[in-house]
């Protein structure tokens, strides 16, 4: 998705400039996805499997088919040309479905949206809390890290998060404001984790995406499927200092019962190594994904620092 520059302290918020007819196709967008929001789940999911193989034809040879391309090679080298593909393609069908269903996320009743969800020890989180301590989401990027977080909201878990601001300054605010439909709060990366981090410690669940990659200055190398990732090592001081557990949630579309799956682990017990911090966020990817693949954000640079310094995505 694209991206615009701001400055520190750039906060999402409406604007009577968003009624301005440049914006008139978002808003175009938002009343087919209300409308969506009501269509019969199996019906619209349909339509996403269709428009999801028409993508994945169109963006073949393009730049964020060659990415996932290139990290599904590097990850599960013993896969044929054709694994790579088929995992591919039910990628763009999966982003399509979540996609299309945004609007009941954003619009339904929370007891349509409970009834759409089904989650796997949920007591984990609720235990962690009684317990008195703040609690840290290890989410890696799936396409349905979105509506999971919303989920979450609904029983009376509102998250804080950080985030890259859309290039479209509408479609950011929108977003948002649905992300934060039943409380929480985003913090844009401009402003630093500091925001994000006093959150945590007031007691809102931080949502943390571990997987991206944010260059050698920032992060060590640790072992991820068949190759290594620059990742981050600071999750385990992220957590001593917010007085948090962190524990493994992974968000899932299943298409097949119709329903966000969210199934959550036990806390990540951590050492004082970076190093360690680091290899147990990979590990935990790895867990997730083996089992859904389909469902994992493959079109990220997500292996774009190597110690060699090569661009392994360039063409």
């Amino acid at each position: 998705m694209g991206r615009f520059t701001q400055q520190v302290g750039y906060q999402h918020q409406f604007s009577w400039h968003f009624l301005h007819p440049k914006y008139w196709g978002v808003w175009l967008g938002v009343l087919g996805l209300i409308i969506l929001a009501y269509v019969p789940f199996r019906l619209r999911d349909k339509l996403g499997v269709w428009v999801g193989k028409i993508v994945a034809r169109h963006l073949k040879g393009k730049k964020q088919y060659h990415r996932a391309d290139v990290n599904l090679r590097y990850c599960f080298p013993d896969w044929s040309e054709q694994q790579r593909a088929e995992i591919i393609e039910k990628m763009f069908i999966t982003v399509t479905q979540t996609m299309l269903g945004i609007g009941e996320i954003g619009i339904r009743s929370v007891k349509h949206i409970q009834k759409r969800s089904a989650f796997s020890n949920l007591e984990i989180v609720r235990e962690a809390r009684a317990k008195g301590k703040n609690v840290i989401l290890l989410v890696p990027h799936t396409w349905a890290i979105d509506a999971s977080g919303i989920v979450m909201h609904t029983y009376g878990m509102p998250m804080v998060s950080m985030y890259n601001p859309h290039r479209n300054q509408l479609v950011d605010w929108l977003w948002n404001a649905t992300r934060e439909r039943f409380g929480g709060k985003m913090h844009t990366r401009q402003n630093g984790i500091k925001p994000f981090l006093n959150d945590v410690r007031k007691g809102n669940l931080g949502y943390f995406l571990p997987d991206e990659d944010y260059g050698e200055n920032l992060s060590v190398y640790a072992p991820f499927f068949a190759t290594e990732k620059a990742t981050l090592p600071g999750l385990a001081k992220m957590a001593r200092v917010t007085n948090a557990v962190v524990i493994p949630m992974f968000p899932i579309y299943n298409a097949e019962k119709g329903v966000y799956q969210i199934e959550i682990l036990p806390q990540i017990e951590f050492d004082e190594s970076p190093e360690q911090s680091a290899r147990e966020m990979n590990r935990i990817i790895e867990y997730f994904v083996e089992k859904n693949p389909e469902q994992y954000v493959w079109i990220l640079r997500l292996l774009k620092t190597r110690r060699d310094g090569e661009d392994i995505y360039k063409k």
